[in-house]
């Protein structure tokens, strides 16, 4: 059975993937930097916006859009993947896959839902315990939205449109509801 192709011009998905068995896809803070480094190339060279990230040790979240018809975001993942599973086996002295699986995808169709995903990823090191606050976490978008970090991987004025003000986006961010109605399937 053939499925329907869901990648089309923008169009917005939360992708996400796991190591195998749980395990570590980040084995240093080198990797980590290097992960942002190919999402920086190839978000450019297949024109994704990066809406919210969050790199944690065995998994990850991305909530992009695709801003072409023809440059998928199917192909921007696979790339980064591909690039990142090489480099990560070259490195470690390690052969086969570093990935659980393919990595998962959910388009969002509702732009009211769009604050939940972002925050749901940005609190995912909160939640596994890695920082207290979405602000001490080095390897998510947080800080870029807050505007106490100056980087240039994230569209935050795409992000901040789906706000009244920054003061609201901030407080909405910052407010400790870990409870929101979006789950994934980990």
């Amino acid at each position: 059975m053939h499925k329907t192709r869901i990648f089309h011009k923008n169009t917005f998905h939360h992708l996400y993937n796991r190591g195998v068995n749980k395990e570590l896809i980040f084995f240093e803070k080198e990797n980590y930097y290097y992960f942002l480094r190919k999402l920086k190339l190839y978000k450019e060279k297949y024109k994704v916006d990066i809406l919210a990230y969050s790199l944690m040790p065995n998994h990850f979240h991305l909530f992009v859009k695709q801003n072409s018809e023809e440059l998928t975001i199917s192909s921007f993942i696979s790339s980064i993947l591909n690039s990142y599973v090489k480099s990560i086996n070259k490195m470690h002295k390690r052969s086969g896959t570093l990935f659980e699986s393919k990595t998962k995808n959910k388009q969002i169709e509702d732009e009211n839902y769009f604050v939940w995903i972002i925050k749901y990823i940005l609190e995912n090191p909160v939640k596994a315990g890695l920082c207290k606050t979405i602000l001490e976490y080095e390897f998510s978008n947080a800080k870029d939205l807050l505007g106490l970090r100056n980087g240039n991987l994230t569209n935050t004025d795409e992000v901040k449109s789906y706000f009244q003000s920054f003061d609201q986006m901030k407080e909405f961010l910052l407010s400790s509801s870990m409870h929101s109605n979006y789950k994934t399937d980990f």
